[in-house]
């Protein structure tokens, strides 16, 4: 009779160890606020678009943020990259962050998460769209979930994942140093398989992009490289070299970034129109 109440207990220790909500004002002037109606949730939403007509956008990115990531601050990645004129991105604030509705929580995130995917490709995508799920680090995790769960055409939908984390083992080694760390493994055990990595990934199929950092310390590589591992599609690693986690990539990095972001348009582009790079 006590499992639930326990299972509801470390789900609780579990977001607060790992989600880093906020909810103070960011100022976005360069973007669109949308608040959007998903189901049971209210999910803000900030949008950069390359056009304003009634015409679908050819390439669709819904983008995620890490763990104390905010939408207000997305960039115009990977769309810089590209010469594409019609593009839209739609970057998402989880539930507890910014103005979504909901407490944060790695459960609701799974969720809200799965209902922005259908609102966002229902509404915006049309038959010559491709679209890219674009993530940082837990971020990760939220998009491995939507790819797993509604299995997108992989000839029109692709992957771009920096730092992508296999949660339980970087939990764990958080812990380490602390007095009776070994406590955390019954904790850990109760994370919800919709954002355990190792679960999603070898579920999806599609091209994807992985963006590791060298100096990662919260995520190193050797973590990120035994989850890639069992993923189900074909990658291309980029090694972003003399950077940790969080690190900004420079001009040393855009050659291979950029030549990623070729392989994978010419992957998931639904028509013949070529998208050349800068």
């Amino acid at each position: 009779m006590l499992r639930r109440p326990l299972r509801s207990f470390r789900r609780h220790l579990l977001d607060r160890m790992v989600l880093r909500p906020s909810q103070h004002p960011i100022h976005a002037p360069t973007q669109e606020r949308v608040i959007l109606p998903c189901k049971t949730e209210t999910i803000e939403c900030f949008v950069q678009q390359s056009h304003h007509g009634s015409e679908p956008p050819e390439l669709l990115i819904l983008k995620f943020p890490g763990t104390a990531g905010r939408a207000e601050r997305s960039s115009s990645f990977p769309v810089n990259l590209l010469d594409n004129q019609r593009t839209a991105i739609w970057t998402w604030n989880p539930p507890g962050y910014g103005g979504s509705s909901g407490q944060a929580s790695l459960a609701a995130i799974a969720r809200a998460g799965s209902a922005f995917w259908q609102t966002i490709t229902e509404q915006h995508a049309g038959p010559n769209t491709s679209i890219w799920l674009c993530g940082n680090s837990l971020g990760c995790a939220t998009i491995l979930h939507i790819a797993a769960k509604h299995t997108p055409d992989p000839t029109c939908t692709g992957l771009i994942l920096r730092n992508p984390p296999p949660l339980k083992r970087v939990i764990k080694r958080a812990a380490n140093p602390y007095p009776h760390f070994g406590l955390i493994n019954p904790v850990i055990a109760d994370l919800c398989d919709s954002m355990d990595t190792m679960k999603t990934a070898p579920k999806v199929n599609l091209h994807a992009v992985i963006l590791q950092s060298e100096l990662d310390t919260l995520v190193p590589i050797d973590f990120q490289n035994e989850m890639l591992e069992t993923y189900g599609g074909p990658l291309r690693k980029v090694l972003l070299k003399g950077i940790d986690h969080d690190g900004l990539s420079t001009d040393r990095h855009k050659s291979a970034i950029c030549d990623s972001v070729r392989w994978l348009w010419k992957h998931t582009r639904p028509t013949n129109e070529p998208l050349g790079a800068n």
